[in-house]
């Protein structure tokens, strides 16, 4: 149950992390390659192997790993704005139910069977994502721009995990114990992608900062964390049933929590009715 709660509070961690960004004023983006950067080196260290391009290159899930690279750097930067301009609570709460979107891949793909449960989980996160996001209009107007973020969070996730579930299905890498090789390739690769880029801003728009590269060390640590005590969660307790749904749910109820007492966010009724829907259609999915 340790690793439970430790995924829990490491994956709320890093949504909150990016609103203290927002605070102390860390460039998003050059936190974001440093943190990747980090990542990928504690990785290569947990694995313990010398680092082979030409091995890894030939290996039959590298071109994955390029793809999956580019949407890990562009849904980071799209989570950090989110947290920071729609809110904590909002965020987690579109980037967890949208698992529903590889449920109707794999219904679609692989011809899962589609029930009652999936059914009506479906329909509830996406009432979950418009309530969520939803404000007050006697409290403060919502441009059209950040009501959208969620949206483009829900549905970037999704196409994110589905990209994940492929390649982990089809490269058969957890039976091969290869997904922390595989996951420690996924960071370094986002991470060089957004080098070239922040070498570019750094002579055009922003020279790179100290503090950006402390803030993205800090938030690259707990983002391997998560992953870790996530898989270390699967592997004891193998029915995953189980694990997702009180990991996802354990996760937007902690950021809604985190959020109101540190960050003084404040929800409507409906958004607290939202939050409820999605946590009732991560259990529903997740038990079908």
């Amino acid at each position: 149950m340790i690793y439970l709660i430790l995924s829990i509070l490491f994956t709320t961690a890093l949504v909150l992390i990016f609103k203290l960004f927002e605070r102390f004023e860390v460039d998003n983006f050059q936190a974001i390659v440093f943190n990747y950067i980090t990542a990928g080196l504690i990785c290569f260290f947990v694995v313990g192997e010398p680092l082979n391009i030409a091995q890894i290159t030939s290996e039959v899930w590298f071109p994955s790993t390029l793809l999956i690279g580019i949407l890990f750097i562009s849904m980071f930067n799209v989570i950090a704005y989110s947290a920071q301009k729609v809110g904590i609570a909002i965020t987690s709460v579109a980037t967890k139910i949208s698992l529903c979107i590889p449920v109707l891949f794999g219904y679609w793909y692989y011809n899962d069977t589609m029930n009652a449960y999936k059914i009506v989980g479906i329909l509830l996160a996406l009432v979950s994502v418009y309530f969520t996001s939803k404000k007050e209009a006697k409290r403060e107007a919502i441009s059209p721009l950040l009501f959208s973020i969620p949206i483009i969070l829900f549905f970037g996730s999704g196409i994110l995990d589905i990209v994940l579930i492929y390649s982990l299905e089809t490269f058969d890498l957890v039976d091969k114990g290869l997904e922390l090789n595989f996951s420690s390739m996924l960071y370094t690769i986002a991470g060089l992608i957004g080098l070239p880029i922040l070498i570019f801003r750094h002579f055009t728009v922003e020279k790179i900062k100290l503090k950006n590269i402390i803030a993205g060390i800090g938030l690259g640590i707990p983002n391997v964390f998560s992953i870790v005590f996530f898989l270390k969660c699967l592997n004891h307790f193998p029915e995953s049933t189980f694990v997702f749904p009180i990991n996802n749910v354990g996760i937007v109820a902690t950021s809604a929590i985190f959020a109101s007492l540190f960050f003084k966010e404040r929800l409507s009724k409906i958004n607290w009715v939202g939050i409820v829907i999605a946590m009732v259609s991560i259990v529903l999915i997740s038990i079908s």
